[in-house]
């Protein structure tokens, strides 16, 4: 009778887990907060662009520094008619001389180099009107408060006429800037661009994107010799002009403004190799504990208890190492869920070394039989097909962790 009853109470135990755990993932789904899109846009303009990123050496995920939406066929030969037809040109380049202390959690990066700019003579005048230097004009749009603001510092005190009529003035920079695109959904696997955002500040309505346009400099765009990462693959560089749809007319009237903007950026990534001897062989390690500790002796039930705690808490030590690194992420990275696999696989191996445990002790106290022989037959088997279980196990969700993250829009 006792058994009988002992059996009922074991069935109750994991309905009432089951419940518990619908109720949970219920309730957690009625407070998950859903995320308003912005509806600011970039749009990819139609002037030149550079992208020096090896189409071979760009991740499986699809990741690209290109930004917002591309134009279609028809927006493509509008915007070059509207290219034409613009009031104001100006032709920017970008040179990173150095960029260093990238930081993840925020995330963001500090850069220094130099940037100039060609313009003709209308756009001279409309300065000269306005009684402003044209980098007193040009803003970094990605900056990020510091010590020191991110600023353009002209190298001269006045701009460069040269024999076309146009004018021509190189810039310094310096300062820290934010990352907006960066892609964490595999880390430890990761790629992120580090741009350098440039647009024009208008405040009597002149400077939208129908009468100013900026015109990357192409050809003489690039970045130098201490413009890498120690620890990261550079990716290459890009530059490219963008429509900037603001959905707001800043108080002007009529409809929403939209102005010409450029981004230069380095793309770099993790090595592979690198990411996992750091992060995923120390799991590995630690789970390979687990898997083994059905093979200590069946008589030693503490210390076969005692793995499954120990290795929980190693896992709870080394996720929160990791984390660290990352900025408060909405979704799970791709080892977020390996770590999630690697908790249920420790759960349950102390389940069972407790289940184990009970059924050794029952058949201490069997007689001596054919049935007390089946049953240690039982667990036996339980103990060897253990460790391939659970390799396979967590092969197989390992693998549909990979494969169902969402690809780089």
């Amino acid at each position: 009778m006792a058994p009988r009853k002992q059996k009922h109470w074991n069935i109750l135990a994991v309905v009432s887990i089951l419940l518990a755990a619908l109720l949970a993932v219920s309730g957690i789904n009625q407070l998950d907060v859903g995320r308003v899109p912005s509806r600011d846009a970039l749009r990819l303009a139609s002037s030149s662009r550079a992208l020096t990123t090896d189409t071979t050496r760009l991740p499986s995920d699809g990741w690209s520094p290109l930004r917002g939406q591309k134009l279609t066929d028809r927006e493509t030969v509008t915007d070059q008619q509207a290219l034409e037809q613009a009031n104001y040109h100006v032709q920017v380049g970008v040179y990173a001389t150095s960029t260093y202390d990238l930081d993840l959690s925020i995330p963001s990066f500090s850069s220094n180099g130099y940037v100039w700019m060609r313009w003709g003579e209308a756009l001279q005048q409309y300065l000269d009107e306005q009684d402003q230097t044209i980098h007193e004009g040009v803003t970094l749009v990605n900056s990020l408060l510091s010590d020191a603001d991110p600023v353009l510092t002209p190298l001269s005190k006045a701009p460069l006429k040269e024999k076309n009529g146009s004018y021509y003035q190189l810039f310094t920079y310096v300062g820290r800037f934010y990352i907006d695109k960066a892609y964490f959904r595999h880390f430890p696997f990761v790629t992120v661009s580090l741009p350098l955002v440039l647009e024009m500040e208008d405040v009597n309505g002149q400077l939208d994107y129908p009468n100013f346009r900026f015109e990357p400099d192409t050809q003489n765009s690039g970045m130098g010799l201490f413009a890498e990462i120690i620890g990261w693959l550079n990716r290459g560089w890009s530059i490219a002009e963008y429509r900037h749809n603001y959905a707001t007319n800043f108080g002007l009237g009529g409809s929403a403004d939209g102005y010409s903007l450029i981004v230069y950026d380095i793309s770099f990534g993790t090595s592979s190799w690198s990411a996992f001897w750091r992060l995923m062989l120390p799991l590995l390690v630690v789970m390979a504990m687990v898997l083994l500790v059905f093979k200590v002796r069946a008589d030693e039930q503490d210390a076969r208890a005692g793995i499954p705690v120990t290795v929980l808490l190693t896992l709870v030590f080394l996720q929160q190492t990791y984390r660290e690194e990352l900025p408060d992420l909405p979704y799970l990275t791709f080892l977020d869920q390996v770590y999630v696999v690697a908790y249920m696989v420790t759960l349950l191996a102390f389940v069972l070394v407790i289940f184990i445990g009970r059924r050794y002790g029952e058949i201490d106290e069997m007689p001596e039989g054919p049935q007390k022989e089946i049953k240690q037959n039982q667990l036996q088997r339980l103990d060897e097909i253990w460790p391939l279980t659970m390799v396979i196990f967590s092969s197989i969700s390992i693998l549909a962790c990979w494969f169902t993250q969402p690809t780089v829009s």
